[in-house]
């Protein structure tokens, strides 16, 4: 990737709603060159997709937790069973494999409480293998991912 790709991937990762003459001009490229440029990072995985950013507050979600998973065992069978598991519910925003002493981070976004007990029993109780499981809620959040880093990724 060059300066030109890393310049869309930022105006891309603020606004993917700009059509391809702005993106050209905000990167001095002419349109042609800007959509081949969006067209190769598509191909090479680079862009993952396309999608609005929403405010968790705005849809009321306003209870935010992220749970440490220990499993029973860390043999493959038993990790790829609790992955598959993971994707089974849409009520688990994220999952992580971690180093440490938990196994798994999650994170979960809930209206309140009460939510977050009925996801508590219907979701995370069912996960298999689990021998330990700790939440930890978010008091506030300080700052919001809008991006990955780009102007770092370049170097001469």
């Amino acid at each position: 990737m060059d300066r030109a790709d890393l310049a869309l991937l930022e105006v891309l990762q603020d606004d993917s709603s700009l059509s391809i003459a702005e993106l050209a001009e905000r990167v001095a490229l002419s349109s042609s060159a800007c959509h081949r440029r969006i067209k190769a990072l598509e191909q090479a995985g680079v862009i993952a997709g396309y999608g609005a950013r929403l405010e968790p507050a705005g849809l009321g979600l306003t209870v935010e937790v992220f749970v440490e998973i220990t499993l029973t065992s860390q043999s493959r069978e038993a990790m790829d069973r609790f992955e598959r598991t993971v994707g089974d519910f849409e009520e688990i925003l994220e999952c992580h494999l971690m180093s440490g002493a938990a196994d798994y981070l999650l994170r979960i976004a809930a209206h309140d409480l009460g939510e977050y007990d009925q996801i508590h029993r219907d979701c995370l109780a069912r996960l298999p293998g689990v021998s330990s499981m700790r939440s930890s809620f978010s008091l506030r959040r300080i700052k919001t991912m809008r991006g990955y880093p780009t102007r770092r990724m370049h170097r001469p």
